[in-house]
């Protein structure tokens, strides 16, 4: 009989202790996750600008699309020309996004340790 009692208890204890547990765990979710009320009061000054809306049948008349196939035909047949293509879009790419990547800055390192610039 006491066996049975101690186990009963044993029992009784371990379902208390795991009910506290997940209550625990549970308020400690609703605390820590942040009501949607809590932007409300944010300044609008940050909010991202609203992109241009254009007509894409205007951009895509600008684009001629027979010309580029045809440039990029030319341009396949000749692997030099291929390299140097490349070369000035990097280049083109490069002017329009300035900000230079980590493995940019590493690479340009290694550069000038090893004298190869």
């Amino acid at each position: 009989m006491k066996r049975v009692l101690k186990a009963l208890g044993q029992t009784l204890s371990q379902s208390i202790l795991l009910f506290c547990t997940l209550a625990f765990i549970g308020l400690l979710g609703l605390a820590v996750v942040p009501s949607q009320a809590a932007y409300a009061g944010q300044d609008k000054s940050h909010a991202p600008q609203e992109a241009k809306i254009t007509d894409p049948a205007e951009s895509f008349e600008d684009l001629n699309p027979q010309a580029a196939y045809e440039d990029i035909v030319k341009t396949a047949q000749n692997p030099a020309k291929v390299e140097k293509v490349y070369d000035e879009s990097l280049k083109e790419y490069k002017g329009e996004h300035p900000q230079e990547s980590l493995v940019q800055k590493a690479e340009g390192l290694i550069e000038k340790v090893t004298g190869n610039e």
